[in-house]
């Protein structure tokens, strides 16, 4: 029959080849969708850039690239694949405004999860379809509030906190001397969690289009299989990635074309194809933190992490340090090409001191005709908080945790450690209160009235300051300087921030509030990433920080260690009174 066919259609005058070519099906139209994976911590600012690998993806890298998508006529939709990320609701909140700009443009998203927990499912919501594989688990459970202690520890080892503070609330040196909650600090924390529950089941409602009490009844019923999240309309569909990519293609009308690290297209990697000596030290070279022309600038600088007089020794995470945020300030206020500055914070608090000086920075700032916009990211909180209240304005995330005003302060006594390790240790003094800090014995009284005369100074700097920062009576600021932590959304209403939103909203405001709408500003992120060799030859030391081992027990012991760390260098705090981790 094959042959007979053959013979036919050379009879009727066509090729053998055209005939198979005739054949032959119309091949599918390419429809191109970005690729967004999230996975591992999603931060805010990285030291070093790498060329030998791709860097880590940061939280702007994400929402740049979802915002470029919207504008792009080639991209037809968004592909989110959530391998249970590190997020924090602010940063959560940062990604669905970028997503809700991506869905204005009449383009679809869609959502994969291998893995799944609770903050990243709120990202996973805003997909007009989500699948996960037959094997997947989704922890959707409700969130969780934890306060550690650790006194028993403390006690064990024959250590004392001896601690003062000023707000009812004010409970970071709780940790140490506690062995449970406070009666206080639970009803703040409960009110909290209420808060952030709220959100949470708000997002996931008008993202999935449930009323708000089914979705509560859903979450009680979690974790859930793939088979009964799709059953209980957590997820849409369940399917491997392929069958699911099939399916997108379906819809959108072609065969998927991925484009992964969209984000990363057409930047520049260092050429190490002739890596010698003078390309070397050409590396080296430095190289201006704010670039040398006339364009008018809008500078977005991070500050993340415990705030200290120095980074310690060995990493106990991000630090931010006067020093540092000194030159970088003073280079901003010396260049008259920088009109703005977005301080992007996300900082629990830590150093009195280091805060003021901090505050002190953002005050020149604005005396030099710079206009200073605060953007809150997870948690701005105590030291965190009195570094944006100097601002000309203070833009937040409903779910950024924020406010903690109020003081700690003391030291930890050593004298039983020492016994049980055989350490004698005798003190000679000049002077009532020469041994006010030393480790060897708690306070006596004369020693804790100075302390707390020391201390109420400070809070009440703090108290002024901020009532000042927010044109609110001292007395009126007194009532909220209570050391409680309040919700983006709740810090709003109570006057401690001026607006709701995330970098961009605060980018856009320090662009109007400069006079630059609808010019040409051109955007500069400090501190700059320093590129590999500066890093391995300039700086390895902080570059190169050790960190402590991924446990479980590390996200317990990390902040207790930040305090210590903390009040081994210092003795007064503007410090949050717990670490919150949505999760």
């Amino acid at each position: 029959m094959a042959a007979l066919a053959a013979v036919v259609i050379l009879s009727a005058g066509f090729s053998l080849s055209a005939a198979a070519e005739a054949e032959k099906p119309a091949p599918k139209k390419s429809v191109r969708v970005v690729e967004i994976v999230l996975r591992g911590e999603v931060e805010e600012q990285r030291e070093m850039d790498s060329p030998f690998a791709p860097g880590r993806a940061l939280l702007r890298d994400f929402t740049g690239s979802i915002r470029k998508a919207a504008k792009d006529d080639a991209v037809k939709a968004i592909l989110l694949r959530l391998e249970m990320p590190t997020l924090g609701l602010a940063r959560v909140q940062e990604l669905i405004d970028a997503l809700a700009e991506f869905k204005a443009a009449k383009k679809k998203v869609y959502c994969y999860l291998p893995a799944c927990g609770n903050g990243d499912y709120l990202v996973a919501c805003q997909a007009d379809k989500v699948c996960a594989p037959p094997g997947a688990m989704l922890m959707l459970t409700g969130l969780v509030g934890e306060a550690t202690f650790i006194k028993g520890l403390l006690d064990w080892a024959g250590i004392q906190a001896d601690m003062l503070h000023f707000g009812k609330h004010k409970s970071a040196a709780d940790t140490l001397t506690r062995d449970s909650m406070s009666d206080e600090n639970r009803q703040v924390l409960n009110e909290l969690l209420d808060d952030l529950y709220g959100q949470f089941v708000g997002i996931i409602a008008k993202g999935r289009g449930l009323p708000e009490a089914k979705v509560r009844e859903t979450i009680d019923l979690g974790p859930f299989s793939a088979n009964q999240a799709r059953t209980f309309r957590v997820i849409d569909d369940v399917a491997y990635f392929d069958q699911f990519l099939d399916a997108m293609g379906k819809e959108l009308g072609g065969k998927v074309d991925l484009v992964k690290d969209y984000h990363s297209l057409g930047s520049k990697t260092p050429d190490l194809s002739e890596l010698n000596i003078f390309t070397l030290f050409a590396s080296l070279k430095p190289k201006p933190d704010i670039p040398v022309n006339d364009k008018p600038k809008v500078v977005v600088l991070f500050a993340s992490g415990m705030i200290l007089w120095a980074k310690p020794a060995f990493g106990l995470g991000g630090v931010i340090t006067a020093s540092e945020m000194h030159k970088l300030f003073e280079k901003i206020r010396d260049d008259a090409t920088v009109k703005a500055v977005v301080l992007r914070i996300d900082s629990p608090g830590g150093s009195a001191l280091v805060s003021d000086l901090i505050w002190r920075e953002v005050a020149l700032t604005r005396k030099a005709g710079k206009q200073v916009v605060a953007s809150m990211g997870n948690v701005a909180a105590s030291g965190g908080y009195y570094i944006a209240m100097g601002a000309d304005a203070v833009v937040a995330q409903p779910g950024t945790i924020t406010g903690s005003i109020g003081v700690v302060g003391g030291k930890l006594v050593l004298r039983g450690l020492y016994d049980k390790i055989g350490v004698k240790c005798e003190i000679l003094t000049r002077g009532k209160n020469a041994a006010v800090f030393s480790d060897y014995a708690p306070f006596s009284d004369t020693e804790r009235e100075r302390v707390k005369a020391l201390m109420g100074e400070v809070y009440n700097d703090f108290v002024h300051k901020a009532a000042e920062g927010r044109q609110m009576a001292d007395d009126k600021m007194r009532e909220l300087a209570t050391g409680r932590v309040w919700t983006g959304r709740a810090a709003k209403e109570v006057g401690l921030v001026d607006a709701l939103g995330g970098l961009k909203e605060a980018y856009e405001l320090a662009v109007e509030r400069a006079g630059l709408k609808g010019k040409d500003a051109q955007p500069v992120i400090l501190p700059r990433e320093k590129n590999f060799f500066e890093a391995l030859l300039g700086s390895l030391g902080e570059a190169f920080q050790p960190r402590l081992p991924g446990l479980p027990l590390r996200e317990r012991v990390l902040p207790c260690a930040q305090v210590l760390e903390a009040l081994r260098r210092e003795n007064v705090l503007t410090l949050m009174p717990y670490f919150i981790e949505v999760r």
